[in-house]
């Protein structure tokens, strides 16, 4: 794999990616926060796909790639896995149980067994957040740490009453 960056002055940043297959990903990060995504076909110049994200849309895709949304694994590797700690980056939605509430509030740990180590926030990392004082929000990610089930007991505290 070969990763270029490049510091473009007044504008950001640039990252190319040969890939494998051949051809190259670009990517612009742009000191507003904007991104850019270019492909380029393999003995190319100019890119053949323009794409323009958002600062949210960007981080959304990243989570996708990044496996945090979905990640696929082998059958063999599911039970085992599913004994094992994980970590996961779990979204917060408007009028769920936890908006407005802090993490002693809920009594998170006692009645998930799953520990809080960060809150993403306004592309802001609060680390390891006062579970007596830091108040959990709409539109955080919390980053918590558990077993697979404990995981799974969080997920509807952090959606969408209906």
């Amino acid at each position: 794999m070969d990763l270029r960056e490049a510091h473009l002055p007044g504008v950001g940043r640039k990252y190319t990616l040969a890939l494998r297959q051949g051809g190259r990903l670009v990517l612009i990060v742009h000191n507003s926060g904007q991104r850019e995504l270019f492909w380029i076909e393999p003995d190319e110049d100019d890119p053949v796909v323009n794409i323009r994200l958002t600062e949210e849309e960007a981080r959304e895709v990243a989570f996708i790639l990044g496996g945090v949304r979905y990640q696929p694994l082998p059958a063999d590797k599911v039970n085992f896995l599913l004994q094992e700690v994980v970590m996961e980056w779990i979204p917060v939605e408007s009028h769920c149980e936890m908006d407005g509430h802090t993490l002693a509030e809920l009594e998170l740990r006692r009645r998930t067994g799953v520990s809080v180590i960060a809150i993403l926030r306004g592309g802001k990392t609060i680390p390891s957040p006062d579970p007596h004082t830091e108040r959990i929000r709409a539109g955080d990610t919390l980053v918590a740490v558990g077993t697979r089930s404990q995981i799974e007991r969080v997920l509807p505290l952090c959606r969408k009453r209906t």
